[in-house]
């Protein structure tokens, strides 16, 4: 269980928590929502280990997220952030294959195949529109084994049907026991997908 317990975080002059708390659980998927500057992706950041609180704490399967290193956090959670830089041509087949054997998932054909992502396998990943590197920054996290998976607006530069194909594969990732945490903005028309709403403001 990831566990966020009253946290507090400050960014020069702003105080964007003061007391936050909440929980995500294995098998469960749930929506991150709120208006811009509110700390969505600050508190996914925090989450995922890249950001420290100031105060308060987050635990994953009850050890704290900053006493664990980068490799014990690469173990537990898999993150895709909202625009990954992409910068060097490698091919999307390549940029799969940066994760290491032991991290990943036995599930990546079916990733791939669902994220409509198989015709694009050789074509350098700079070459490929907005919407193609982010199901690439997408297909990075879901293929890395885990048991949390941290979303930062996945759904941004997607028409519907490749919507409906991630939220495939985030229920497939329900079914095995993963929790997963998904920032969007659209959450009017997405929430009926996740089991609840964390609602920022």
């Amino acid at each position: 269980m990831i566990e966020i317990k009253k946290i507090a975080f400050k960014r020069g002059e702003n105080q964007i928590f003061t007391s936050l708390s909440a929980r995500i659980k294995p098998g469960e998927a749930v929506l991150l929502s709120g208006p811009n500057g509110v700390g969505k992706t600050t508190l996914l950041q925090l989450v995922g280990g890249v950001l420290r609180v100031q105060s308060g704490e987050i635990l994953i399967n009850g050890m704290k997220v900053d006493e664990l290193s980068i490799k014990e956090q690469a173990s537990i959670r898999a993150v895709a952030p909202q625009k990954r830089n992409f910068s060097l041509a490698f091919t999307v087949e390549e940029v799969i294959n940066f994760l290491p054997k032991k991290l990943k998932a036995p599930n990546i054909d079916y990733i791939i195949d669902t994220l409509a992502l198989r015709a694009l396998m050789h074509r350098k990943v700079t070459e490929l529109s907005g919407g193609e590197q982010e199901r690439v920054s997408l297909a990075l996290a879901f293929c890395q084994r885990a048991e949390y998976y941290l979303l930062d607006e996945p759904f941004s530069a997607q028409d519907s049907k490749s919507i409906k194909n991630i939220i495939k594969v985030i229920k497939t990732l329900q079914k095995a026991d993963k929790g997963i945490l998904v920032i969007s903005h659209n959450q009017e028309a997405l929430a009926q997908y996740f089991d609840r709403e964390i609602k920022l403001s």
